[in-house]
């Protein structure tokens, strides 16, 4: 049986007979006879996409058959076959065997198409094969017997997919083609079905090898057949399918192109009444529709729906095909309004879908796809229109379609994604969790039912990841951004290069790693981002529909590296992209205002660097064309109203036009009135809106603005969960709100719920993120504040730490930067108000300077900046006194008011400002008009502050202070009464605890006192006192303010006949707090200058009050205070640490800490504030976390006085050895208190009091002046001043050196020896603690030296030592002498860097002589450097130093021993403890000579080497004679080494003896007067 059969058309009913072909007879018998009501075709285009449809059905056509009929057997012969046992009967030779063998092959595959069975299959194939192994190869019917096995191989191979089964039906169809001349009409379905079984094997392995030869095979058979051919059209339509792949392969425009032509002339070949027409004409529209989506051309969709339009008009509502067609038309409108946001175009969508839905039966396999694109469009509605109702619609036409599907059917995975989506998409309307968890499990089941190799899998992993994306917006969990990364990641993975959705995918990716670096921080992100979205661009031809919004993303992400390091070519680039994506943007577009609005956005950002109008009108122009061309409702419209918003913001904070602040606060209330509740975008709207109310508050001083603002802000954190990365921004934001309303309202709960709102914002952000400084520089803000409030220390290290780290953070041209160095100045200044260390401010100057030299003129900051540096030149100018300081404040001063409009609510703090310098120029120079207007500015500074403001009570303080100097200046009664007022005011104002409290007091008791002292009122008199007894038991405050505030109110105590003694308790008990540990020891000594005249009152106050004892322990307490701190440091926390170790481990550390911190701090001559160091190791830090400790320590039982001050009974075993004689200098009176030995037989108490009633302070400060002068012209200052001088010095000096120590002698020394009833020739001993002046002067050497007579000079009595403090010899004890003793010799014979001392090397060299029994370590010359001297001495028992010694009248801490390399200054000789030290003789120049300016202080080497742990030192107060040291060193040492046997106590014994040898040896008084013994 051979032949075709050709259906050239169908109707309704059909008759088929297929008859039996006998050529031989031409007879034809009736095999089978067909009756059918129905035959339909369908062959898919692709899998899960529309079909295409074909009515036509020939001999040529691969189409599979979809029949409904009903088959009556006309023979026998189908059932009835002959077997091939019969046939292999027939010999081979016999010429009709092949077509018995044919015959029964066709007979078979009969069967075997009617009953599937593959065993039909395998014996008609190998019947064929049979057959064509008899045939000749020159057979004609040879070709048409290849093509029927061919057919046979390709029928298993759709059973069985064996490739090979393909392959080789490709074999055998290409050996009939190749048979085949051209001229025969068989050759054309020849190379179709070659075609079709090449596109078979493309389809089952994409081998792209297979589709090329199907084009190839079909193109061929198109060009054979001639325009009439019944076959061409379909062969067209097969040949268009495969180039329609291959551009879908490839993305070759030209396909595309090429395909449409095919498909063009297919329909043109169908005439228009043909039932194919509209097939062809739907097929048609698909294939142009498909070009618009490549290359954007909306006439390309015009045409397409037209086109599909015209198919489905064509198409009878009964038709079977009428649903498809109508649901293909209604994709083509949606695709219209997805390009045009037509809504009109969306109601079309639906109209055709919602027909096409209608019309299909719900068992139909297509009814699932119809109701998933219902839910599709109204999915699109909602997101246009905003109506929930929509929602719920999609979602329910989603899950019906879901429902519909089994799991089995490859379109499943498609309807759960679009369900996933839908559900998303209510989640983020109405911010229902549970919906976005849901929504993630869906897109995850849409994942798992597809396989990897499915060309839907990336599209569903990208939506997947986009949704966990979501949930990472939603709650911030990093472990989701990172999975939603992973998933875009694979799905970039799993599509191939040059597939037309790649560059969609990339862009999730890419956009996905830009948002981890928003929340991370990593520039390597950024960087990833950016180089992938370039990627992206680089390979999309401009026209390409997606080209805008690539450039866009591209343009956002190096935006932010802009943003991230400053670069102003990033921003040039970006906004050239955003440009790009506009102009590539057709109007009309829906997304022309997202793309217009990032343009305007960008150029803000550009109008923000430099301030160029243009800029600022360009961006508003665009951030509204964004907004005019969305139309209301539209979900859009509330963001590009924010942006806009944000924009005129700028421009007033830019300008301060506070028309564009109300307009800005009416289109962010709008944004926010059209965001409905849920939205994922609401918190960020009142975020934005509580920024621009706070704007208002800060320009109008509004509160009820900064209340709403706040309530904007805390709505935003409260609908911003935690995880969030936008909640840190909004804590940050909220902490400026409340920050903003404790400075007005003074609120300290507010401040606190400030700090604690800006630290979370800070912990939540993570390193690198570019926001970290600004969060971190206002927490430090915040602190500061704190600081400013309670004033506790470790705020304004933590606050200095935090602002220094945002400044490191920020790069250089960062727009924030002089914000930052501004806020660091602040908090650095801060600290040299608190602490004195000038340093501090000359750090301060250079940050404020560089804040408004990197500030442009216009900004509105610029102002505070100025009024800042202003402030620190003004504090340089009361530290340092240069009126060029002065001036410069005032200019500053003067600019930051003229910048600031009338009404900016920080007006008033630049007036103030101004004022009180004005004023201080009136204090230096005198100049009345000043005074006039520092009075004004200060009044309308005043009258500007609204009552509750924080800073009233400091401007009506400084006010006060102005009209209290014009009523010095010109005693008018009424201003003192104002100014009485006006402080008043301030104290009232200020509430219990501010740290500032204590100074307003002050001042107030002081003008009290002025009244009284005028009017005699005493009422005024107990005002004073109330006022300074306040300011001074305050817990809070400076501790010298407080120690002042407790001075003036002993003083006035004692003028209104009460007793002082409780306020000096106060001041004498706050002395440790004045010089406190947190600060450099100069600071300290600084601190301590105007203490010791307070201290000295006290101690008189209370002998005359004959509280001796008390006069003691004060005498004690106020004297050396430096050094007790230090000592305290080191002392044994033995019991302690039995009790509770974990406390004393962590004093002990802490105290180790501070010691070496406070050294180091000491010794650095360049100030640095190191970023990177943790606060804790600060000194002020480690000091304030010592006092805490120590508190915790007297907290617990039984140490309730650790640490504290000895008491008397304490101090009295000072006097173990012998009396010590405490002389108080005051202008009061003049005493000594002499502490005597508990068995002294001279009286019983321990204490004597000898009044020194001839002896003034006066008189001690004329014989210091003196004393001084004689040094001074003796040129005293070196070791090696020539004896020639000397002695031309005292030629001509003696007399008034005489005359001093003859007034020592009858005013002080002989007193005291009197009242101690010593008689000559006894000789005990005896210590000195002087005060005042008199600590300077050489007591050891009084007398009347007119007279040889025994009795007239001081060492006839006593053997004289000094101490700076009884707690210095309270340690009797004589150390052990131990095998490893050793002493240590230092000799400097020629320092490189000074004149040369060459009896040094012999002076040494004697005491080694003497010391042979011990041993001795010496270091000589280059031998001894600082390093090598300071780790000997830790070694060593005894050191003796002969060199240079130097004692620096500026920094008393930098006196030092002039070594060989350098300086071995006093700073670093206390940095460590010298644990062996015992005695130490410093035969230098001015060991023991001490610094003035802080007389009680003992602030020089001798008490430097006390301190470090030796119980005795020999030193000098001046200047030695290089050949007189070594003779007191040679008598001093025979007499401590006698027997060979180191003791340290006849040290003092030794020196009397030596001295005295040396001065009976005519010596002048220059020559033995400056060898003093101090200590034991």
């Amino acid at each position: 049986m051979s032949g075709k059969l050709t259906i050239t058309e169908i109707g309704k009913d059909i008759s088929l007979a297929i008859m039996k072909d006998a050529r031989s007879d031409n007879q034809e018998e009736l095999l089978v006879e067909l009756d059918t009501s129905d035959l339909l075709t369908r062959v898919k285009e692709q899998p899960d996409r529309s079909y295409h449809e074909m009515l036509t059905c020939h001999s040529c056509s691969p189409i599979p058959i979809i029949m409904s009929c009903s088959v009556s057997i006309s023979s026998p012969l189908m059932d009835n076959i002959v077997g091939t046992g019969v046939i292999s009967k027939v010999a081979n030779s016999h010429p009709s065997k092949q077509d018995l063998l044919r015959g029964l092959g066709d007979a078979i595959r009969l069967r075997f198409k009617r009953h599937g069975d593959i065993e039909d299959l395998e014996k008609v194939i190998l019947l064929y094969q049979a057959a064509l192994n008899l045939m000749p190869d020159d057979h004609p019917d040879r070709p048409g017997l290849f093509t029927s096995l061919g057919m046979c191989f390709r029928s298993r191979f759709e059973s069985l997919e064996a490739v090979s089964d393909i392959e080789e039906a490709i074999s055998l169809f290409q050996a009939a083609v190749d048979l085949t001349p051209d001229d025969r009409p068989y050759k054309p379905g020849w190379l179709s079905l070659l075609g079709n079984s090449a596109q078979m094997r493309f389809e089952h392995h994409a081998d792209f090898e297979y589709l090329e030869r199907a084009i190839f095979f079909f193109q061929a058979a198109v060009d054979l057949m001639p325009d009439g051919h019944f076959g061409k059209r379909v062969v067209l339509e097969d040949l268009g399918r495969c180039i329609q792949w291959r551009f879908e392969r490839l993305g070759d425009i030209g396909d595309l192109d090429r395909a449409i032509s095919i498909f063009q002339a297919a329909d043109d070949l169908t005439p228009e009444n043909h039932s194919h027409k509209p097939a062809a004409l739907n097929n048609l529209g698909n294939f142009i529709q498909l070009r618009f989506g490549r290359l954007g051309d909306i006439r390309d969709l015009e045409k397409a729906i037209l086109i599909k339009q015209a198919a489905a008009n064509l198409t009878t509502d009964d038709h079977p095909f009428k649903p498809g067609r109508l649901s293909s038309l209604g994709k083509s409108y949606k695709l219209r309004f997805e390009r045009l946001d037509d809504i009109k175009d969306l109601g079309l969508a639906l109209h055709f879908t919602q027909a096409a839905t209608d019309l299909t039966p719900d068992d139909d396999p297509e009814k699932s796809g119809q109701l998933s694109e219902l839910g599709v469009c109204n999915h699109m509605r909602f997101r246009r229109l905003g109506d929930v109702g929509d929602l719920e619609k999609a979602i329910s036409f989603f899950q019906a379609a879901v429902d519909l599907t089994e799991d089995s059917r490859t379109d499943k995975p498609g309807w759960l994604n679009n369900l996933g989506l839908s559900v998303q998409s209510r989640f983020e309307r109405l911010g229902n969790v549970e919906d976005l968890s849901k929504s993630i499990t869906i897109l995850q089941a849409a994942v798992d039912l597809t396989s990897d190799g499915h060309p839907d899998k990336p599209g569903y992993l990208n939506n997947l990841g986009a949704s966990i994306k979501l949930r990472y917006s939603r709650h911030g969990d990093t472990k989701d951004l990172e999975r939603a990364i992973s998933f875009f990641q694979a799905a970039v993975d799993l599509t191939l290069d040059g597939s037309p959705d790649k560059s969609a995918l990339l862009h999730s990716l890419g956009i996905s790693i830009q948002s981890r670096f928003e929340c991370l921080g990593d520039a390597k992100d950024l960087e990833r981002s950016i180089s992938i979205l370039q990627t992206i661009v680089d390979l999309t031809p401009d026209g390409h529909p997606d080209k805008p919004n690539w450039l866009s993303s591209l343009g956002t992400s190096i935006r932010s590296r802009f943003e991230l390091h400053g670069d102003v070519k990033d921003l040039e680039s970006a906004t050239s992209l955003f440009q790009a994506a506009v102009n590539l943007t057709p109007d009309g577009h829906p997304d022309k205002p997202t793309r217009l609005s990032k343009l305007g956005t960008s150029i803000q950002l550009n109008f923000e660097r430099l301030g160029n109008v243009k800029d600022q009108e360009q961006a508003t122009s665009f951030l509204q064309a964004a907004v005019d061309l969305t139309p209301d409702g539209h979900p859009n419209k509330p963001r590009w109203l924010n942006d806009l918003s944000l924009s005129i913001q700028a421009r007033f904070e830019r300008h301060g036009d506070v028309k564009d602040l109300e307009r800005t606060i009416l289109s962010l209330q709008a944004a926010v009135d059209l965001t409905p509740d849920g939205d994922l975008g609401r918190p960020a709207r009142l975020n934005n809106l509580g920024t621009s109310v706070h704007l208002r508050f800060q320009r109008m001083g509004n509160i009820e603005d900064l209340e709403t603002a706040i309530s904007f802000f805390q709505a935003a954190v409260d609908l911003t969960p935690d995880g969030h990365p936008s909640k840190p921004a909004r804590l940050h934001n909220l902490g400026n709100s409340v920050i903003s309303r404790f400075q007005r309202l003074g609120d300290v709960n507010d401040l606190k719920r400030t700090v604690s709102l800006f630290q979370a914002a800070v912990d939540l952000t993570p390193v690198g993120h570019p926001d970290k400084p600004t969060r971190l520089s206002n927490l430090g803000r915040s602190v500061q504040s704190r600081f400013e409030r309670f004033g506790d220390i470790e705020d304004l290290e933590k606050s200095i730490s935090a602002l220094q780290a945002a400044v490191d953070l920020t790069p250089d041209g960062s727009p924030d930067k002089p914000g930052w160095l501004n806020n660091l100045g602040l908090s650095i200044q801060f600290r040299f108000e608190r602490l004195g260390d000038i340093k501090d401010l000359e750090m301060a100057i250079p940050l404020f300077k560089a804040a408004v030299d990197l500030t442009p003129d216009g900004h509105p900051d610029k102002p505070a900046w100025l009024n800042n540096l202003g402030t620190a030149f003004q504090s340089r100018f009361e530290r340092h006194r240069d009126v060029g300081d002065l001036e410069m404040a005032i200019s500053f001063f003067q600019a930051a008011v003229g910048l600031t409009p009338d009404g900016h609510p920080d007006k008033p703090g630049w007036l103030s400002n101004l004022g009180s310098s004005i004023k201080s120029r009136f204090k230096r120079q005198g100049d009345v008009t000043d005074l006039e207007r520092a009075i004004s500015l200060l009044d309308v500074a005043v009258n500007l502050t609204p009552d509750g403001h924080p800073d009233k009570p400091a401007r009506l303080n400084d006010l006060g202070t102005s009209v209290e100097s014009r009523f010095k200046h010109f005693e008018d009664l009424g201003d003192l009464d104002r100014s009485i007022s006006l402080y008043e005011k301030a104290v009232n104002l200020t509430p219990d605890g501010h740290p500032d409290k204590a100074a307003w007091l002050i001042n107030l008791g002081h003008v009290f006192f002025g009244r009284f002292k005028r009017k005699k009122q005493s009422n005024d008199l107990q005002s004073a006192l109330a006022s300074f007894s306040t300011s001074a038991t305050s817990l809070t405050g400076s501790s010298i303010i407080r120690f002042e505030a407790a001075s003036k109110w002993a003083r006035v105590a004692r003028l209104s006949n009460q007793s002082p003694l409780t306020a000096f308790e106060y001041a004498i008990n706050l002395l440790p707090q004045v010089a406190w540990l947190g600060t450099p020891l100069t600071n300290q000594h600084a601190q301590l200058d105007k203490a010791s005249d307070v201290v000295r009152l006290a101690v008189a106050v209370a002998i005359e009050l004959q509280q001796f004892r008390t006069a003691v322990q004060w005498a004690e307490y106020g004297r050396s205070i430096v050094w007790q701190n230090l000592l305290s440091l080191r002392n044994p926390l033995d019991d302690l640490r039995k009790a509770h170790p974990e406390l004393a481990m962590r004093l002990h550390q802490v105290s180790e800490q501070l010691e070496g911190s406070l050294s180091r701090q000491d010794h650095l001559e360049t100030p640095k504030v190191d970023p990177l160091q943790d606060v804790a190791n600060k000194a002020s830090m480690l000091a304030a976390e010592r006092d805490k400790l120590i508190e915790d320590v007297r907290s617990l039982s039984g140490f309730e006085y650790f640490l504290k001050a000895k008491a008397f009974d304490k101090l009295t075993p000072a006097a173990y050895e012998g009396p010590v004689a405490i002389i108080n200098v005051h202008d009061l009176q003049s005493d000594a208190l002499i502490l005597i030995p508990h068995d002294s037989q001279i009286q019983s108490s321990p204490i004597i009091h000898i009044p020194l009633e001839s002896f003034s302070h006066d008189t001690s400060e004329r014989l210091f002046r003196d004393f001084s002068r004689l040094l001074s012209s003796a040129r005293v200052r070196n070791r090696n001043i020539r004896k020639s001088e000397r002695e031309t010095y005292i030629h001509e000096k003696h007399k008034a050196f005489k005359d001093i120590l003859s007034s020592l002698w009858i005013h002080v020394a002989k007193p005291i020896l009197d009242g101690l009833a010593y008689q000559p020739g006894n000789n005990p001993r005896i210590w000195w603690c002087a005060t005042g002046p008199l600590a300077f002067l050489p007591i050891h050497a009084a007398g009347n030296y007119g007279s040889n007579a025994v009795g007239e000079k001081i060492s006839d009595y006593v053997i004289s030592s000094y101490t700076p403090t009884l707690t210095a010899i309270l340690d009797h004890s004589q150390p052990d002498i131990r095998e490893d003793f050793q002493i240590l010799t230092v000799a400097q014979p020629s320092t490189p860097y000074a004149p040369p001392l060459p009896e040094t090397e012999g002076e040494v060299r004697q005491v080694k002589q003497i010391a042979s029994s011990v041993r001795v370590k010496s270091l000589i010359n280059e031998e001894a450097t600082a390093a090598r001297v300071l780790q000997a001495m830790k070694e060593s028992n005894w050191i003796h130093l002969a060199c240079h010694g130097v004692q620096d009248h500026k920094e008393s801490m930098k006196s030092g021993f002039l070594l060989h390399d350098k300086t071995l200054e006093l700073s670093e000789l206390i940095r460590e403890p010298l644990p062996k030290a015992d005695f130490a003789f410093l035969s230098a120049c001015q060991t023991a000579k001490g610094d003035e300016k802080v007389a009680e202080e003992s602030v020089h080497l001798a008490a430097g080497m006390l301190f470090s742990g030796c119980k005795g030192v020999i030193g000098t107060m001046w200047s030695i004679q290089d050949e007189d040291a070594p003779k007191v060193t040679k008598a001093v040492y025979e007499r401590m080494l006698k027997d060979g046997k180191p003791n340290r106590k006849e040290a003092a014994r030794a020196l009397h003896e030596a001295v005295k040898e040396l001065r009976e040896s005519g010596a002048d008084f220059l020559s033995w007067v400056p060898f003093i013994h101090i200590g034991r």
